[in-house]
């Protein structure tokens, strides 16, 4: 596995690429690394609660961050059959931080809405 340091810290290429969607991400936005070290550690979720929800993002970047979080349930229901409790502990984390931060789950059975 690639791995690409910023700011001292080591992150996954693989990771940073689902969650900005870009094939090796110049400059990923401080709430996609948040995101990466999450998904890097999913236990640390509880520990990283405050730092998530209080995120200032404007519009565009709440859009970003949703799709990020999209881009990552969808990798990780393709990819579940590899390694299963990785992927549905990745499924798990982008969920939560989906529902806290926009209420609700754009994948979840029912109505589909469309992304403002």
């Amino acid at each position: 596995m690639d791995y690409v340091t910023i700011d001292g810290e080591k992150y996954s290429t693989e990771d940073l690429e689902v969650l900005s969607g870009e094939t090796r991400p110049l400059e990923p936005k401080a709430y996609i690394l948040l995101l990466a070290r999450v998904l890097k550690d999913p236990l640390s979720l509880p520990r990283r609660l405050k730092e998530i929800c209080s995120l200032k993002l404007n519009d565009e970047e709440r859009r970003d961050l949703r799709m990020a979080l999209i881009r990552v349930q969808i990798e990780s229901e393709l990819k579940m059959n590899e390694d299963i409790q990785r992927y549905q502990q990745r499924r798990y984390v982008s969920q939560v931080i989906e529902i806290l931060l926009f209420k609700e789950l754009l994948l979840a059975s029912g109505e589909p809405e469309e992304i403002e």
